[in-house]
C-alpha cells in the first residue's frame, strides 16, 4: 500500500481529477451490473409460470403499470427489458474499459516523459555515476511494466470489485443465506491462495528488475562496442551474456502470469458443484420446479458474472505483487523533481569577462579534481588550455559550460554570479564543441540545428555554419544536399567530416563564447589547419576557449593556461609558456 500511496503522490493534478472521474464511473457501471442481474429474474420466473405475474405482488405492479393484460405479451416485455439492460450494462462496461486503457497508458506516458525530462536536467556529474542502459530501462521498459503490471491492474481491481460487491449485495437480499454460502466461500478461496502466492510474487518481481536492467545493458554494450568485438572474434561470446538475465526474466514473467491463473481452474471446476449445491439448497427449502428455475438462473448468471470478476481481481493482485518493484523505482527516480522552465532566448551581458574565483570541484569526496582555481578570460581572447590527461582541462570547461557546478568557489560573468537563474542565459551564447561529436539518425540539417523543430531549422543559418566549419562542399555534394540522411550515429560520413559537422552545429546559433574540446584532434593535419584558419577568422569577434590535442593548435591563442593536477600552473602567451609548441612538441 505504501508504494501505491506514493504512485498516486506522484501523479499530476489533472491525472487525479481524471482517476476520480474514472472511479465515478466505476461506481455507475456496478449500479448497471446490478440491474443486468436483476432484470433477468422477473422473465425467468415468468418463463416458468407465465401465469406468476398474478401471483407475485412486484410482477403484478410491472403488469399494472405497462399496461399489459395479456400473459405472453408481458413475458416478451420483460425478456426484452432483460436484454436491453444487460446489452447496455456490456456496452457501459466496454466504454469504461477503454477510458480504464487510456487513463493508464496516457498516465505511463507522462511517467515516462517526466522521468527523462527529470535526467535531462541532471547534472553531467550524475552521468558519471549512472549507467545509460539503466536510465533506459527506467524510462522505456520500467514505466511500461508500471503501466501494465501496476497502473491497469488497479483500474481492473477497482472495477470489478464494484461489479462484485454491487452483485453480492444483491444477492444477499435476494437470498441471503445462500450467498453468503457462495460468494464466503469462493472469496475465502482466492483469498487464501493469494495469501499463499503474494511473497513469491515480490521475491521473483524484484529479481525481475535486476534480470530486466542486465540485459539492457548487454544489448546496448553490445551495439557499443560491436566493431572491436567482431574484429576480435568476441563478438557471439559478449551478446551470450543476454541470455542468462533475458532467459530468467522471461521465467520469472511466466511465473507471475501462471500464478495468476492458478484459481481459475480449481474454481471453475467448483462452479459446477456450486449448481448442485443451489439445486440441494432448493430442494431444501421446499420449492417447486416453477421456483427453483428462477433462482438457478439468477445465480448462474451471476456466477458467469462474478467468477470472471473474482478471477481478475486475483489475477490482477498477483501482477500487482510482482510488478511493484517498477513502482519504486519510477517514484524513487522522481523524488525532487522539479518543474521544467521553458528558455528563451535571453543572453547574459557578456562584454568584460569570465571570472573563475577560488573554484574547487571533486568527482567523488576525498578525491578533489580542481583546487582552488583563480582564472581570468577576458572576452574576445582565445584562450588555450593544456595539461597531461586527467590534469582537470575537461572539467574547468564543464564549470564555464555551466553543466558542472563548482563545490566551491564563484564563477561570474561581467560580475554576474551563474546560478539555476542566470545559467540559461548563459549558455545561449556559448556553443561548444565535444571531442566525440554525437550524430542523430536524420537529416545534415537536423544535426546542425540539433534540437530544433524541423519547421523552425533556419536554413540560411544552417548553411553558414556549415561554410565556417569547412564543411559544405562536401555536403553540397551528397545527392540531397542538406537532407541527406548521416545513418545512426554519422556512419555515413568519415570521422573528420562527423567533427567538422560538430563545429558546424556549435555555429548554428551564432554563440559569442566557442570552446572547442580537443575538437581537432579527429582530423588530419590538413583539415586541422582549415579549421583553425576559420576559427583564427573568428578571433577578436569571439570569445574562443580551446582544449587541443596539438600544441601547434595554441600558437595564435591570445594565453594559455597550463594545468597539472587539478592547478593552473603556469599562464601566459604560447611561446613563453610553452615553447616547444612553436615546434609542434606534444605536452610533457
Amino acid at each position: 500500500m505504501r508504494a501505491l500511496i506514493d504512485l498516486v503522490r506522484i501523479l499530476r493534478t489533472p491525472e487525479r481529477r481524471r482517476l476520480g472521474l474514472l472511479a465515478l464511473g466505476l461506481a455507475l457501471a456496478a449500479l448497471l451490473e446490478v440491474v443486468g442481474v436483476a432484470s433477468v429474474v422477473p422473465f425467468l420466473t415468468l418463463v416458468g409460470d407465465p401465469s406468476a405475474a398474478g401471483r407475485i405482488p412486484y410482477l403484478a405492479q410491472i403488469r399494472n403499470t405497462l399496461d399489459l393484460t395479456d400473459d405472453r405479451t408481458f413475458l416478451l416485455t420483460t425478456g426484452v427489458a432483460a436484454l436491453v439492460a444487460i446489452l447496455t450494462t456490456s456496452v457501459v462496461n466496454a466504454g469504461l474499459t477503454f477510458a480504464q486503457l487510456l487513463f493508464t497508458n496516457l498516465t505511463g506516458y507522462g511517467l515516462a516523459r517526466r522521468l527523462l525530462a527529470r535526467y535531462v536536467a541532471r547534472e553531467r556529474l550524475f552521468f558519471a555515476h549512472a549507467n545509460s542502459a539503466e536510465l533506459a530501462k527506467n524510462v522505456l521498459s520500467e514505466t511500461d511494466r508500471l503501466v501494465v503490471g501496476v497502473l491497469t491492474p488497479i483500474t481492473v481491481i477497482a472495477s470489478r470489485s464494484f461489479s462484485a460487491l454491487a452483485v453480492i449485495t444483491f444477492l444477499i437480499f435476494y437470498a441471503p443465506r445462500l450467498a453468503l454460502i457462495l460468494g464466503g466461500g469462493f472469496g475465502g478461496l482466492y483469498v487464501l491462495l493469494y495469501l499463499v502466492m503474494r511473497v513469491r510474487l515480490a521475491r521473483i518481481g524484484a529479481r525481475a528488475v535486476a534480470d530486466n536492467e542486465r540485459r539492457y545493458r548487454v544489448v546496448q554494450e553490445t551495439f557499443g562496442a560491436l566493431t572491436e568485438l567482431k574484429l576480435y572474434g568476441r563478438a557471439d561470446e559478449f551478446a551470450s551474456g543476454f541470455d542468462a538475465p533475458a532467459r530468467a526474466y522471461a521465467r520469472a514473467t511466466a511465473a507471475s502470469l501462471l500464478t495468476g491463473q492458478l484459481p481459475r481452474y480449481v474454481i471453475e471446476s467448483l462452479a459446477f458443484g456450486g449448481v448442485i449445491v443451489v439445486v440441494l439448497f432448493a430442494l431444501a427449502q421446499g420449492l417447486d420446479t416453477a421456483g427453483l428455475l428462477p433462482l438457478l438462473g439468477l445465480f448462474a448468471f451471476a456466477g458467469y458474472r462474478m467468477l470472471p470478476a473474482f478471477q481478475n481481481i486475483f489475477n490482477s493482485l498477483a501482477q500487482l505483487r510482482f510488478y511493484l518493484p517498477a513502482v519504486r523505482v519510477v517514484v524513487d527516480e522522481l523524488a525532487g523533481e522539479r518543474a521544467a522552465t521553458p528558455r528563451n532566448a535571453e543572453r547574459l551581458p557578456f562584454a568584460e569577462a569570465i571570472r573563475l574565483t577560488g573554484i574547487r570541484f571533486d568527482y567523488a569526496p576525498g578525491r578533489p579534481t580542481l583546487h582552488r582555481i583563480d582564472l581570468t578570460i577576458a572576452a574576445h581572447t582565445t584562450v588555450g588550455l593544456v595539461g597531461r590527461t586527467g590534469s582537470g582541462k575537461s572539467t574547468l570547461v564543464g564549470l564555464i559550460l555551466g553543466i558542472l557546478t563548482p563545490n566551491a568557489g564563484t564563477i561570474t560573468v561581467d560580475g554576474t554570479p551563474l546560478d539555476a537563474d542566470t545559467l540559461p542565459a548563459w549558455q545561449n551564447r556559448i556553443g561548444y564543441v565535444p571531442q566525440d561529436v554525437f550524430l542523430i539518425d536524420g537529416t545534415v540539417a537536423q544535426n546542425i540545428a540539433l534540437g530544433v523543430a524541423s519547421e523552425a531549422v533556419d536554413q540560411a543559418a544552417v548553411e553558414r555554419a556549415a561554410r565556417i566549419a569547412g564543411i559544405h562542399d562536401v555536403v553540397a555534394a551528397l545527392e540531397h544536399g542538406y537532407e541527406s540522411g548521416v545513418g545512426e550515429r554519422g556512419v555515413r560520413l568519415s570521422g573528420g567530416q562527423r567533427q567538422r559537422l560538430g563545429i558546424a552545429r556549435a555555429l548554428y546559433h551564432d554563440p559569442d563564447v566557442i570552446v572547442f574540446d580537443e575538437a581537432t584532434s579527429a582530423l588530419d593535419g590538413e583539415t586541422e589547419a582549415a579549421i583553425m584558419a576559420a576559427i583564427a577568422a573568428l578571433s577578436g569577434k569571439r570569445t574562443i576557449i580551446l582544449i587541443a590535442h596539438r600544441l601547434t593548435s595554441l600558437a595564435q591563442a591570445d594565453i594559455v593556461h597550463v594545468l597539472e593536477a587539478g592547478r593552473v600552473v603556469a599562464a601566459g602567451p604560447p611561446a613563453t609558456v610553452i615553447p616547444e609548441a612553436l615546434a609542434g612538441a606534444p605536452p610533457a
